[in-house]
């Protein structure tokens, strides 16, 4: 495991190297808004396309995408606030 990045706020890690596997937590926002706490993870495939997941604690947003190869396109799989 190799960390990308650390601060106060969250944090970067990738598990694998060789198969892309990584995951992101932060807390970060815009001025004056409320800052939303936010985790992303995914994982590539074989294929080269990859799987995202993204969480929104505060407002209970799940979205589960599939990324094309080379991360231009992509299809929304799942959505829902839990």
């Amino acid at each position: 495991m190799k960390i990308r990045c650390k601060t106060r706020k969250g944090g970067s890690v990738t598990f694998n190297t060789k198969d892309g596997a990584w995951a992101s937590y932060a807390v970060a926002g815009v001025k004056g808004l409320p800052t939303p706490e936010l985790f992303y993870s995914g994982i590539k495939l074989p294929d080269g396309r990859s799987v995202q997941l993204f969480v929104n604690r505060e407002t209970g947003l799940i979205v589960v995408d599939v990324v094309d190869k080379g991360g231009k396109g992509g299809c929304e799989v799942y959505r829902r606030n839990v």
